[in-house]
């Protein structure tokens, strides 16, 4: 697959995520975290809570790093040393930049995130279970391809609507990097089940 994205360097990212097909899901959902993860960083900026804020741009920072796409990641690095100093002229001076250039990778993502609409298997409570623990065991082995694959796979089965919701936000979670509230949640999940 030939995939061109300005400011991304592909090989280094495919390296990074393992493989390709890894890699080009890490994209679609990065695709999927832009315009949220954008907001959040305003509205932090917005309210002058810089703790928050900081605690954000670094997760920005790991995120585009991962996907390729290094300068982006270092400005998200930049504006996080400007959190840690407090620095709130210069982080408001410098966001704006940073946000927009973070806008502009949507559309060159957005044919990556289309992929996730494929017939549902009926829901089997094995499996599932089988499925979260796997992605508990693979975030304790810090095994980012495995997590990513299981909570993918997660996907694959029907849910009710309250089980639908836990698993987005679970998905979300692992999308985002937060490993140890994702942790939380497959195991609130497990136990309801």
């Amino acid at each position: 697959m030939n995939i061109n994205i300005p400011g991304v360097d592909v090989d280094s990212a495919i390296n990074n995520s393992g493989s390709e097909e890894l890699f080009t899901e890490l994209l679609g959902d990065v695709y999927k975290i832009i315009d949220e993860k954008s907001n959040q960083v305003e509205a932090f900026l917005r309210d002058k809570d810089i703790k928050n804020y900081t605690i954000l741009v670094h997760s920005l920072k790991t995120t585009c790093r991962m996907v390729g796409a290094m300068e982006l990641g270092e400005s998200f690095f930049t504006l996080e040393k400007l959190g840690k100093e407090n620095d709130l002229e210069q982080i408001e001076k410098a966001t704006p930049e940073v946000l927009s250039a973070f806008r502009a990778l949507k559309p060159y993502l957005e044919p990556f995130a289309a992929g996730n609409g494929g017939p549902k298997a009926a829901f089997d409570k094995d499996a599932v279970s089988a499925i979260l623990n796997k992605l508990i065991s693979a975030i304790d082995d810090f095994d980012l391809g495995s997590a990513e694959e299981a909570a993918r796979s997660l996907f694959s089965y029907s849910y009710n609507q309250d089980l639908a919701h836990k698993m987005e936000a679970l998905d979300k979670l692992v999308t985002n990097l937060d490993y140890v509230e994702a942790k939380d949640l497959a195991g609130q999940i497990l136990g309801s089940l």
